[in-house]
């Protein structure tokens, strides 16, 4: 950018230390070395940390350094009102109140401070309106997921023959109002970006007036721990570690299904895999469901030493399973990037998920090796993982996916007769791809060309086409409502 600009980011949570941070911290790092003139705002809600703190954290957390530019190129906007934007807060129509809380705290936001840009990280489409008439800035966006998908719009089932269809069609149509406010919301933002083909694809369908919308993949500091020559010996334990915060979306009750049926399938049970379940728990609703899972382990019969649960565990001991198991497991229906996949396969772990959104478009995709490149079918010489499905997946077709996909039983069994030279070959491969398509420089290589297209947007006046575009929806809202509770 020829000029320096201030590029405000509004992410009320960003001393968090979650997955979403680590894409935000290294935004802010990209941009401002993209040009030395640029600065930086963070509108954030965490009042009870001081500004040295959150860059101490951001440090500490994902080795990014940004004492140096703090106070004169990175300031913080802090904000009083982010209760408004706590689920806790709205018990009754939380996505609602969420989105009204939102509206209010970008309010606080842009009064306190007028950014050049507005750089919105969290998700909070809401707000983007309100950012364009109040500040009439270029609006510059990055969506971990849609705030609502037509996939929950399926999942309902309106009718008026019982008071539970009743209470669906009021859902139904609540919901609808709500797609129609978000698909709106989208066509303020002027560069949108996504985290994964999965999120690309509903964003898309979604906001189909905005013509701008790309992937820009989250930065896993691939290049900091692959090692693509690791030799040509296969020398790790026959372990297969499934590291997820233990919860039940996360399905470590299928894992245990699946894997006591496996078992019942080996002559010598010394030969078959350990099972290892790493997770953190959030209070003592996940301990009660680790209970449920040690009980429900005991109950398979599965024997105590090829089934171990680590709870809490410290990067340090992760790490260590990473660098000596075999392979990962992540058995999480549509996971809509998958870190955790990455983190194993750029460990030299054979990968064995769950065909569905980032796994399976992004992340274990067929890879050849002579071109560097992602392949566009999948084969025995190309395949860097393996994938499988399930009878309980909420969009499971018996014909299709049963004859495309094994179970995860039939997986273990599969794997359990790799080679040590097809393991070599495929982590290999695996690898080679996680550090083309998700090393930190790749990503700031794309959120700095994102930043390039602000220069490219045309001075215009406000959209007040909105109210014709807004009508035009509003007649489409009534017609898919209605035909939506006939069916």
């Amino acid at each position: 950018m020829s000029s320096g600009k201030t590029f405000g980011y509004f992410h009320p949570y960003c001393n968090a230390g979650g997955g979403g941070e680590r894409v935000l911290w290294q935004a802010v790092e990209a941009t401002l070395n993209n040009n030395r003139s640029n600065k930086v705002v963070i509108y954030t809600g965490d009042i009870d940390s001081s500004s040295d703190e959150i860059v101490f954290n951001v440090n500490k957390r994902f080795n990014i350094d940004l004492s140096k530019v703090q106070n004169n190129r990175l300031k913080f906007i802090f904000l009083n009102n982010r209760s408004l934007v706590d689920p806790k807060t709205w018990p009754i129509l939380t996505l609602l109140g969420q989105a009204i809380g939102s509206i209010i705290l970008a309010y606080e936001a842009a009064t306190k401070f007028k950014p050049d840009v507005w750089v919105e990280t969290m998700g909070y489409p809401f707000t983007y309106l309100l950012i364009h008439y109040l500040l009439g800035v270029p609006i510059l966006t990055y969506t971990h997921y849609p705030v609502i998908s037509k996939d929950m719009l399926g999942k309902l089932n309106p009718s008026f023959t019982s008071i539970y269809g009743l209470k669906q069609i009021i859902k139904y149509i609540y919901w609808q109002i709500f797609m129609f406010i978000y698909t709106i919301a989208g066509y303020y933002a002027d560069i949108a970006t996504t985290n994964s083909t999965w999120t690309f694809n509903h964003i898309k369908s979604i906001w189909w007036k905005n013509k701008d919308i790309s992937i820009i993949y989250p930065p896993c500091s691939t290049e900091n721990f692959v090692k693509l020559d690791d030799g040509s010996s296969w020398n790790r334990e026959n372990t297969i570690v499934s590291v997820a915060q233990f919860r039940p979306e996360k399905r470590h009750g299928l894992i245990l299904q699946e894997y006591s049926i496996f078992l019942q399938t080996i002559t010598n049970l010394s030969k078959a895999p350990k099972l290892v379940l790493i997770g953190s728990i959030r209070g003592k609703s996940d301990e009660d469901y680790v209970k449920d899972l040690q009980k429900q382990a005991n109950d398979l019969k599965i024997p105590k030493s090829h089934i171990e649960f680590i709870l809490d565990a410290k990067y340090e001991v992760i790490q260590q399973y990473l660098q000596k198991s075999s392979f990962g497991l992540n058995a999480m229906w549509n996971e809509h990037f998958g870190i955790a996949v990455v983190e194993y396969v750029a460990s030299g772990l054979v990968p064995l998920v769950h065909a569905s959104a980032g796994p399976l478009l992004d992340i274990v995709v067929p890879w050849d090796s002579k071109l560097q490149k992602q392949s566009d079918h999948n084969s025995i010489n190309n395949r860097t993982g393996f994938f499988f499905k399930d009878k309980t997946d909420p969009d499971f077709n018996n014909l299709n996916d049963q004859s495309k996909y094994p179970s995860l039983s039939e997986v273990f069994i599969e794997v359990s007769s790799l080679t040590n030279d097809e393991k070599l070959q495929i982590t290999k491969r695996g690898k080679e791809c996680v550090l083309t398509k998700f090393s930190d420089q790749t990503f700031d290589l794309k959120w700095i060309e994102a930043i390039g297209k602000i220069e490219k947007i045309p001075k215009t006046s406000p959209k007040l086409n909105f109210l014709i575009l807004g009508i035009v929806f509003f007649v489409g809202l009534i017609v898919s409502i209605v035909k939506g509770i006939k069916n």
